[in-house]
């Protein structure tokens, strides 16, 4: 049996997992967004063209179903308890095709520095072939259409919280194309087999 997890819980966890696995998460605010896509092929009023154009807005507020998801894989990955009670996700509707952004907000349970957040990420996802450290806060024009995830970490000094970023495309690395990594994985097969296709851009 192979499980896919979800595009908000993939691409949140993958922008929080470096932090979780070194104890760093004291609270945490994920605020994401999804393009309509991701609300499936089911004719609904809120995705229709004329609803959804030139308009965003929060949903599944108090309990969206992909919640239990992270906060179980967060608690796997070493969350406390208590952070992960006064989690808080709040998933949008953007007006745009496919992609997903997962901006988090971590009050870190320590004083950290850049320098270091950098070396965690780095140490984390260096050998990964489909998760790419940026340089700056990733678009998620830079992933349309491919297998990748793109994760960025910065320290804002002012408030002491770390904003961790990840963008995917929701289509791919949310939902087929991680289902394509899992069996290969399975099969004993090279893990990229069939997923090396480049971001589509612009």
């Amino acid at each position: 049996m192979i499980a896919a997890p979800g595009c908000y819980p993939t691409t949140t966890l993958l922008a929080l997992a470096p932090l979780a696995r070194a104890g760093l998460v004291g609270d945490v605010i994920v605020d994401a967004k999804s393009g309509v896509s991701g609300a499936g092929r089911e004719p609904r009023l809120e995705t229709h063209f004329s609803e959804a154009n030139e308009s965003i807005r929060p949903y599944g507020l108090g309990g969206h179903r992909h919640l239990p998801e992270i906060r179980g894989e967060l608690a796997a990955l070493g969350v406390a308890p208590g952070a992960l009670a006064s989690l808080v996700f709040t998933p949008h509707l953007v007006p745009m095709t496919r992609g997903l952004l997962a901006t988090c907000y971590v009050r870190p349970t320590r004083p950290v520095t850049q320098e270091e957040l950098d070396r965690l990420y780095a140490e984390a996802y260096g050998h990964e072939p489909f998760v790419q450290v940026a340089a700056e806060p990733p678009a998620t024009k830079t992933v349309t259409g491919s297998n990748l995830c793109r994760v960025a970490v910065r320290l804002d000094r002012r408030s002491g919280r770390v904003l961790a970023m990840a963008v995917t495309d929701n289509l791919v690395k949310g939902a087929a194309g991680q289902a394509v990594q899992s069996l290969n994985v399975v099969a004993g097969l090279p893990e990229t087999t069939g997923l090396e296709q480049l971001p589509l851009y612009p």
